[in-house]
């Protein structure tokens, strides 16, 4: 190999590690960002949360407030569930049955009394029958959607947004 080869392709190596050294290092940037959403069509989640339905869903394994729950969820990309039909509904209280109860993202807080999903849509009674009303913050557990004081601590399900 003559000298002019032997420096054509030196510089060829070169440009090749200088072009691949700054993707190296996107590609460590974006998996130092935590686990990655594997599809954006929601037909997978992210590692640890769970599917239905086009959604993804994650349990909490500790206990926090309402407030603290929807913190905990917003840091995630994601709100605390809110429950569009029967079925999810349904889903939801059989993902928790036996378990406890779940907060969900259904309050009465600063809505004059009124039940309002945190999305802002109306709770609709003839939808889905919640079997105590008595206090602010909703949950799901136990075969049940009620309601619970939004100060006690509960597990809680987000929902990605």
């Amino acid at each position: 190999m003559d000298h002019s080869s032997y420096s054509s392709t030196r510089q060829d190596v070169q440009l090749t590690f200088q072009r691949r050294v700054p993707l190296t290092g996107k590609i460590s940037q974006i998996f130092q960002k935590g686990p990655a959403v594997v599809y954006r069509h929601k037909n997978a989640c992210r590692l640890g949360w769970e599917l239905y339905e086009g959604n993804c869903y994650s349990f909490s394994e500790v206990e926090k407030t309402w407030d603290e729950s929807q913190h905990s969820c917003a840091s995630l990309n994601s709100s605390l569930a809110v429950v569009n039909n029967r079925e999810e509904l349904m889903f939801l209280k059989e993902r928790t049955e036996g378990v406890n109860y779940f907060f969900i993202g259904l309050t009465k807080k600063g809505s004059g009394g009124q039940w309002k999903w945190i999305d802002n849509t109306v709770y609709d009674p003839d939808m889905f029958h919640m079997s105590v009303q008595d206090f602010d913050c909703g949950v799901v557990g136990l075969n049940t959607l009620s309601s619970m004081s939004c100060s006690v601590t509960n597990y809680w399900i987000c929902e990605e947004i």
